[in-house]
């Protein structure tokens, strides 16, 4: 099969500075995207169950998934196309189709619980009378609105100055944390030893989202679609990649100062995590207030309630703008080349936006009885999926449709390789310890 033509966008001649500060956009909405519960929720708890003594494996993951959420970006610089269209060229319609049944009730779980965590801290910060699921639903209607009418460009702005907010707060409270922590490498304080059954059980649900999951690849790829429509141009694979590692390694960082602050502020202090979204949100920003005086706790509060209400921003773009592409990749005749519907304010997008919120909701009001373990539910179900979609990223990368002279390098190939077999090997590892041992 030759390979099919990339995409009718073609970049006019621009300074090199006019070509990366054009292309920024989608590498900002992924940080936005991933750092949220995995980063605010399970990086803090990490820090306060183990002092630093996850930080390395928390690093490494982030370290070593990196090729399976570039070939996002990558894929659409050299086909113009997103990794949902990709997934249909390489695979055909039923692996689209088994995608998008699978993410439904993912990423309606994925948004339940990044709500609730939002509300959370929004009762934290500013005293509400209303219950936690009934501010969930308010902020879900919210965002959605705010998504849903304003679009791709109105998304971008929001996202960006968001996170300059959340990055600048994020950091000075970790680095107000930092002479309480314990730099032990594997602190004997630690809730469980290093080797041991517990330890593994809480990596899995810790690195399942961290520093995302992996289906933020398709959304990144998505996004990037969505500027070169909007731009009129198609950027190429070196302006995406500057765009991608600024958010891919802001989202690392963040995830680093998160363990710190939980670090600093809970383990050194011998404090138990509370269980409740509530609770726990409630917990950090006090503990910062009583040891490092008042403006900690609003500086924490500020930061945290601006990565989660950013998160969630996003997810409600990104996840119906992702199972809206499989529907529509889905139902396209085989002999039409190109996709001519638009995603943005197509009934299509506001009827998969509004049905993931109403599934989100239900799960709120039904599901969310343990904030801790349903948080770890999510976090080990996206790990056990992330071998599947980062084999089907590496694939549809280096397939029949991108040309050969661009297809990713030997090291991306086996970078990608090696978080594959890595990836599937914990996964086998967790089933085993957790259900056969």
């Amino acid at each position: 099969m030759p390979p099919q033509e990339s995409s009718t966008l073609t970049a006019p001649a621009k300074s090199v500075y006019a070509k990366y500060l054009a292309a920024l956009g989608p590498g900002f909405l992924f940080a936005g995207a991933a750092i949220g519960t995995s980063h605010v929720v399970q990086s803090t708890r990490a820090g306060a169950e183990y002092g630093i003594g996850l930080l390395g494996f928390i690093l490494l993951a982030v370290l070593l998934k990196y090729p399976s959420f570039f070939f996002g970006p990558f894929y659409v610089s050299v086909t113009g196309k997103s990794l949902i269209e990709g997934y249909r060229q390489t695979f055909g319609k039923s692996v689209v189709a088994l995608f998008a049944l699978v993410q439904i009730p993912v990423t309606a779980i994925i948004i339940a619980a990044i709500a609730i965590t939002t509300a959370g801290l929004a009762g934290s910060i500013v005293p509400l009378s209303l219950s936690p699921p009934t501010v969930a639903v308010i902020l879900i209607a919210l965002c959605c609105a705010l998504t849903f009418v304003g679009g791709y460009k109105l998304l971008d702005w929001v996202n960006k100055v968001f996170i300059v907010i959340l990055s600048v707060t994020t950091v000075f409270a970790a680095l107000a944390a930092v002479p309480l922590v314990d730099w032990t490498l594997y602190p004997a304080t630690a809730v469980s030893p290093l080797w041991s059954t517990a330890t593994f059980i809480t990596l899995v649900a810790v690195l399942g989202l961290m520093p995302s999951d992996i289906t933020l690849a398709i959304m990144n790829s998505l996004w990037s679609e969505a500027r070169n429509k909007n731009q009129g141009v198609r950027s190429d694979t070196a302006a995406e990649k500057i765009d991608f590692n600024i958010g891919y390694i802001g989202a690392a960082v963040l995830a680093a100062c998160f363990v710190i602050m939980g670090a600093g502020v809970m383990h050194s202090q011998g404090i138990t995590p509370a269980d409740g979204a509530v609770g726990f949100a409630s917990q950090v920003i006090s503990l910062y207030t009583s040891t490092l005086g008042e403006w900690s706790g609003v500086v924490v509060g500020i930061s945290a309630f601006t990565v989660m209400l950013t998160t969630l921003l996003t997810v409600l773009d990104g996840f119906p703008r992702m199972i809206t592409a499989s529907y529509y990749t889905f139902t396209r005749a085989e002999n039409d080349g190109e996709e001519t519907r638009r995603i943005e304010g197509s009934r299509a997008f506001l009827a998969c936006m509004i049905g993931l919120s109403l599934l989100a909701i239900v799960i709120l009001y039904t599901l969310m009885g343990s904030f801790r373990l349903f948080m770890d539910f999510v976090m080990v179900v996206a790990f056990l999926i992330s071998p599947i979609l980062a084999t089907l990223n590496h694939l549809t990368a280096n397939g029949a449709t991108v040309p050969l002279a661009l297809r990713p390098s030997r090291l991306i190939n086996a970078w990608s390789w090696l978080a594959i077999a890595t990836l599937a090997l914990l996964s086998l590892g967790y089933i085993y310890v957790r259900f056969i041992v």
